[in-house]
């Protein structure tokens, strides 16, 4: 399973992103840090990426159950508050903080990673 950028953009993330930090506001930066956090989650192994698609896809659900609001629709200090509630929940708050840090490194440094398939065991 291959993480995409659409899925990525589906989740909310970037948009919590652009609430709470001023270098993922404009559209160019907000880019290369889905671009960037996208390959890099590529680049983990599949139980990785599994765990971690799913996640994403449950954080709109998340999201909405705290505020009541769509992620995508929301104030940003709608947004910011609930992203701070959801940080405190246990592995939600992992996966924020990780791919927060993904995305300001690649919107601040500017580059995405090369996505290299790894090679997955069949059994």
């Amino acid at each position: 399973m291959i993480l995409t950028e659409h899925a990525l953009r589906a989740s909310g993330l970037p948009a919590c992103w652009a609430a709470q930090y001023e270098a993922l506001r404009p559209a160019p930066a907000r880019e290369r840090a889905v671009r960037h956090t996208t390959g890099s989650i590529n680049r983990m192994p599949a139980g990785y990426r599994w765990a971690i698609a799913g996640a994403l896809r449950l954080l709109p659900a998340a999201f909405y159950a705290l505020t009541r609001q769509s992620v995508h629709r929301a104030a940003p200090e709608v947004v910011r508050g609930a992203a701070g509630r959801l940080r405190s929940l246990p592995g939600c708050g992992e996966l924020l903080r990780a791919t927060t840090a993904l995305a300001l490194y690649g919107a601040l440094d500017g580059t995405a990673p090369r996505v290299a398939h790894v090679k997955e065991s069949s059994g």
